[in-house]
């Protein structure tokens, strides 16, 4: 049954590469492809190859042979892996301290005292803010204060000279 589905997936993805996708791009550039044509062919296509994979890979995996093959190579791989992270490490290292790169500690140092040195620039700008507020409110409070004085020294001035003011009632 598989077998089966297989052969018929793989009928329908060569028929989307090989036949329907290059009929269709070119009616899609002359105008006469029907709406969507091209990505119903695609979507067709896509499909008939996820279910070709999942079905391979499932047929795969249930394979005992795979099973025993893979098992008895992992030590190996496990082994091969370590080798390879200790070469580079050391490789890395003498590279390192031969370009002048800083390592992983000094990075991470300098990523904390950016972080800490933005913090600090936070608060001063937010102090600097508050007290300019501050300075501007107390200049707009000065100002009004002068103009107050004004208005009343006018207000004596006209009231003591010859003009009189006359209240109204």
């Amino acid at each position: 049954m598989a077998s089966r589905e297989n052969s018929k997936d793989l009928v329908a993805l060569y028929k989307t590469l090989f036949i329907e996708l290059p009929l269709a791009g070119p009616k899609s550039l002359l105008g006469v492809a029907k709406e969507g044509e091209v990505e119903g062919h695609a979507w067709n296509g896509y499909d008939a190859w996820i279910r070709l994979i999942k079905q391979s890979t499932d047929s795969l995996y249930q394979n005992p042979f795979f099973g025993e093959a893979l098992g008895r190579s992992m030590p190996g791989l496990l082994s091969v892996e370590r080798l390879t992270r200790a070469i580079s490490g050391a490789a890395f290292a003498s590279m390192r301290s031969i370009s002048g790169l800083a390592g992983a500690a000094e990075v991470h140092a300098i990523r904390t005292e950016l972080r800490d040195l933005r913090r600090e620039l936070r608060s001063v700008v937010a102090e600097r803010s508050v007290a300019s507020e501050q300075v501007a409110a107390e200049r707009d409070y000065q100002a009004e204060e002068d103009f107050i004085k004004a208005l009343d020294g006018r207000l004596h001035a006209v009231t003591n000279g010859n003009n009189h003011v006359s209240r109204a009632a």
